[in-house]
């Protein structure tokens, strides 16, 4: 994945990343800045200049592992990254979030393009706080708060690409005992919020397609999507 496809301004990656996978093209897709930015389920992301905001076009069959297990993987990547970068400590919260020391540094999308009802190829977002000051967001941190310097957004891309071609190539068992490794969801207390309802128990571990184990008062419940919070710490 050596293509780097740059905007300043866009008002979507993921979209102009869709629109060149449609075309054929495979590589990363970055802007400096977003006016139409989403995240999951179409919320809007706010992406003023200050951040890393990129979509990779990866080609299903340059996967190891299910596609189920890819949101998995992109966090893994991230961690990774920014370990063997600046050698932080980074955390993982079901299903997409990269936390510090329990704050937002990183979200990710994972969206597949359909070609005759069969996946070609996975759209993965990457939003992280690079040298924007997030004081409007308690919960969240940058990664030049956590550096104590301005952080070049290239140095960041070029890592990011790097863990994301050594990842491609693990075997699901592998995603899955990195992701655990990464975790600061399993063991937690946790309520996930979904469009019918909310659920909460413990969350005990991910299952070999990514979902959520759950116990709960009702017993064991497994969980395919939604919002993840975090009600007190493992232990």
């Amino acid at each position: 994945m050596s293509k780097i496809f740059w905007y300043e301004v866009l008002e979507s990656t993921q979209e102009e990343a869709r629109r060149l996978a449609e075309a054929g093209e495979k590589g990363v897709v970055v802007a400096r800045r977003q006016t139409a930015g989403r995240g999951r389920r179409g919320r809007p992301w706010l992406s003023p200049e200050g951040g890393l905001y990129a979509t990779f076009i990866l080609p299903g069959e340059e996967l190891a592992f299910p596609p189920e297990l890819l949101p998995l993987a992109a966090g893994v990547a991230v961690v990774k990254a920014l370990k063997a970068l600046y050698g932080i400590s980074l955390g993982l919260k079901w299903p997409n979030d990269v936390l510090y020391q329990g704050r937002k540094l990183c979200g990710l999308l994972v969206e597949s393009l359909f070609r005759e009802g069969h996946p070609v190829c996975f759209l993965v977002g990457v939003g992280i706080n690079l040298n924007r000051p997030v004081p409007e967001a308690p919960q969240a941190v940058s990664l030049g708060e956590i550096l104590g310097r301005e952080v070049p957004l290239e140095e960041v891309l070029s890592g990011l690409m790097a863990a994301f071609k050594e990842v491609g190539h693990l075997k699901p068992e592998e995603v899955l005992s990195s992701w655990r490794a990464f975790s600061e969801t399993l063991g937690r207390r946790v309520r996930i919020l979904h469009p019918e309802g909310s659920l909460e128990g413990i969350a005990l571990e991910v299952s070999p397609y990514g979902n959520l184990i759950l116990k709960t008062e009702e017993g064991l419940r497994e969980v395919a999507f939604g919002d993840c919070i975090h009600l007190r710490p493992a232990g």
